[in-house]
């Protein structure tokens, strides 16, 4: 069977393989309105479906964020479908801590669930997620791929109807491990196989397990582990449902390794890449707390330009990013083919975004934009105008209280973010609050329209102007012109931060029970619960 890699109506292997393209383009148009607000057709309580993007910073297309070309044309589509907020900012620039806040409504430095070694159920076991909320009024509740983290103990039972696991592409065994303990550091159930003597595919040596790119040998494009993730979603919008239902499906790429078939590398010749611009003196004014963060994977960033490979990295990230896009444009046709669309919210997010160079870094967990930029978009039939931008500074704990209000669930009070439903009617409207970022104990950015303040730790700071400074070059905090709107910024920092709950290794974990036992206090979790 050919497959038209590029195009946004692509079908999966159970997503409409007869479709023509007349009716395909006719989705387009329905889908992206050409103004006003869409009209509901009837009282049904609003579906939700909840689309993550792992690792995807704002190289999208609407956002502008990469200076070259870059293919996202399904999240383009769907920004024109509704609105599209260009300055969002991730709760937690890495994984599992950003998922978290996103889904409990909860800041790290409520919870203290700051970095990938904690599980939310075992150490906060009274806590209620957005589907486990979702579910106790009255929904039904479904997952697939990457929606919290994706390792075991990371999604209750308690907070799904039905939840398929991330589906990996990589289950290489280079460290001669058990399959159980393959299982419980990954997640992955299937059969795990010699590390292959091809690897790594970008020669870059010696081999580091994520730091790699290219397309996998003899590997379908439709086999990829993220096409798993997007068939359940297809799957389930093609049935009937008695109750109204949360949809959440997380696609695992632009994350590392860059793995993605060689058809979306070749949308991307190496001479057409823009590299980012850096200066080589760009950390000398950011306090040592700072340098930290962006010195930890320095060595990565090092190795990829020694080898003059950096072209080649960035060109990996688009391509993925385009596989990504694909993904979300598969679910985007399912929904529009199906009889939900009319009533369905659409919420579309990263985790954080992704530094390729700037700052000297490689990878994520800084507290510049770099960093916490990320794509955010809302469509919500009869809300939400279309093709509307909102440039007012928002963060992801406010999702929860807004999906909370936008299908009329009773409010739940403890959540630290505010409903954004005025937003969504009037993008444009005041906003009293900034986007506040956190990574790790004690350090946080605060983002308004156009500053950038950090607090790390130790109390050393940054401040940057964001209007005149994009690429946040200057540290402005010792500049006594700037004193009363940086204590502006300072303000938004918590006087405390809670402390770091336990981590896994303080815990039994039976993942087919899904239950949790303190090791010292012999305190039992059920996760089902």
């Amino acid at each position: 069977m050919h497959l038209n890699l590029f195009n946004p109506f692509r079908s999966h292997k159970t997503a409409f393989a007869g479709l023509s393209a007349w009716v395909m383009a006719f989705l387009m148009l329905m889908f992206t309105p050409a103004s006003g607000q869409e009209a509901r057709t009837n009282n049904a309580p609003f579906n939700v479906l909840l689309i993550s993007v792992d690792d995807l910073k704002d190289w999208v297309g609407y956002l502008g964020g990469y200076e070259g070309k870059v293919y996202t044309p399904n999240l383009d589509r769907l920004a024109a479908a509704g609105v599209a907020f260009t300055n969002a900012h991730t709760s937690a620039t890495v994984c599992c801590p950003s998922r978290n806040a996103m889904m409990l409504g909860k800041r790290p430095s409520t919870t203290g669930l700051y970095d990938n070694n904690q599980w939310w159920k075992a150490t906060l076991p009274e806590e209620i997620s957005m589907p486990q909320y979702f579910k106790e009024h009255g929904y039904y509740t479904a997952g697939a791929g990457k929606v919290f983290h994706h390792t075991p103990g990371n999604n209750p039972p308690c907070s799904w109807d039905e939840f398929q696991d991330q589906v990996f592409d990589d289950p290489w065994n280079f460290a001669e491990w058990s399959a159980e303990r393959y299982f419980l550091t990954y997640g992955y159930r299937g059969p795990i196989v010699p590390f292959p003597d091809w690897k790594p595919l970008n020669g870059l040596f010696p081999h580091n397990a994520e730091l790699d790119w290219g397309p996998i040998p003899d590997k379908a494009p439709e086999d990829y582990g993220d096409v798993a993730a997007v068939n359940f979603a297809t799957d389930f919008l093609t049935q009937p449902h008695e109750k109204p239902w949360f949809l959440a499906v997380g696609t695992y790429r632009p994350h590392l390794p860059w793995h993605v078939p060689q058809a979306y590398f070749d949308r991307y010749p190496l001479d057409e890449i823009v590299l980012p611009s850096i200066r080589e003196d760009d950390l000398n004014d950011v306090p040592a707390a700072g340098k930290k963060l962006a010195l930890a994977t320095a060595r990565e960033f090092e190795k990829i330009a020694a080898a003059g490979k950096w072209r080649e990295a960035i060109q990996a990230y688009l391509a993925s990013i385009t596989f990504a896009d694909e993904q979300v444009g598969a679910i985007l046709n399912a929904l529009e083919a199906s009889s939900y669309r009319e009533n369905t919210i659409v919420v579309l997010w990263s985790d954080h975004g992704w530094h390729l160079g700037s700052k000297q870094h490689w990878h994520k967990q800084t507290l510049w934009e770099e960093c916490t930029r990320i794509p955010f978009i809302v469509r919500t039939p009869g809300i939400t105008p279309a093709d509307e931008r909102c440039p007012q500074p928002v963060d992801m704990v406010n999702v929860f209280p807004t999906l909370v209000e936008l299908c009329g669930l009773p409010e739940k009070a403890d959540l630290d973010g505010h409903s954004l439903a005025p937003l969504l009617r009037e993008p444009t409207a005041a906003w009293p609050y900034p986007a506040i970022s956190e990574i790790k104990t004690g350090n946080m950015a605060v983002r308004s329209s156009d500053w950038r303040y950090i607090r790390y730790h130790d109390g050393t700071e940054e401040f940057y102007n964001r209007k005149t400074d994009p690429h946040e070059w200057t540290n402005l905090i010792g500049d006594p012109r700037y004193a009363e709107i940086i204590e502006q910024h300072r303000k938004w920092i918590p006087d405390t931060f809670a402390e770091p709950v336990p981590g896994k290794n303080s815990f039994l974990f039976d993942p087919y029970a899904y239950s949790f036992l303190h090791k010292e206090t012999k305190v039992f979790i059920d996760g089902k619960k």
